[in-house]
């Protein structure tokens, strides 16, 4: 190898050297300039909270994210008779004591199919809008679980005029997103997502709407009461 395609190689070298030193100073810069957003946003609302400029948010989000706490088989009746067996748990991360909260159980298009034949399509899926007011305020750093058979029977309710087959196997996916009422406010109020992403939820009900024709489901849809229990920090 001669001296010219020596000096050329080790100019191409440099050349990379050079534009990998470039860029992990760049991804550098990048990554400290958002950082430093980052915490200059989270100072501001601090201090517009002190000033009072803005409220404190209450802040209630769900305990868990294992997708099998979130998957409920309502194919058989005798699975409604027990309470605080279908639960969401919940828990206060903000700092404000919590006495209410408002669930919103929205229909997802393209996630109810009927199991035996799976191309089937549902549109215009329903929503359902409940609120629950605790029996005792749920304090910061607190869990409660709440019983959500009624929440969920509602909705499947609503969604079986749709439904062709009566006595077939069903799967549909509702989005459960939690707005929660603090004790000094006069109604629920979603956190925002500047402030939390975990106050929604994907659920899987597996039933036949044949179910809902049970003794068991007509207790639980004519009950007033949702089972719940807080627990303290």
């Amino acid at each position: 190898m001669n001296w010219g395609m020596i000096s050329a190689l080790a100019a191409v070298v440099s050349l990379v050297v050079s534009a990998i030193a470039l860029y992990v100073a760049f991804s550098g810069t990048k990554t400290t300039n958002l950082i430093a957003i980052e915490a200059l946003t989270t100072a501001r609302q601090a201090n517009e909270i002190s000033l009072g400029l803005v409220r404190e948010p209450s802040i209630l989000e769900f305990a868990f994210s294992d997708a099998s706490k979130f998957t409920f088989d309502f194919t058989d009746p005798t699975i409604l008779k027990e309470e605080l067996k279908t639960i969401i748990t919940v828990k206060n991360t903000g700092k404000k004591a919590i006495d209410a909260v408002s669930l919103e159980i929205i229909g997802i298009n393209g996630l109810t199919q009927l199991l035996s034949n799976p191309t089937m399509e549902f549109r215009s899926l329903p929503a359902h809008p409940a609120r629950l007011d605790f029996r005792e305020a749920l304090q910061p750093q607190a869990l409660a679980h709440i019983d959500i058979r009624k929440y969920l029977l509602v909705y499947l309710e609503k969604l079986r005029s749709q439904l062709p087959d009566r006595t077939g196997i069903y799967s549909t996916v509702v989005n459960v997103v939690l707005s929660p009422k603090a004790t000094n406010e006069p109604i629920p109020s979603p956190a925002g997502i500047s402030v939390t992403k975990n106050d929604t939820r994907l659920i899987t009900i597996k039933f036949s709407p044949a179910v809902l024709d049970s003794v068991e489901a007509k207790a639980v849809l004519q009950s007033n009461d949702i089972a719940h229990r807080v627990y303290g920090n």
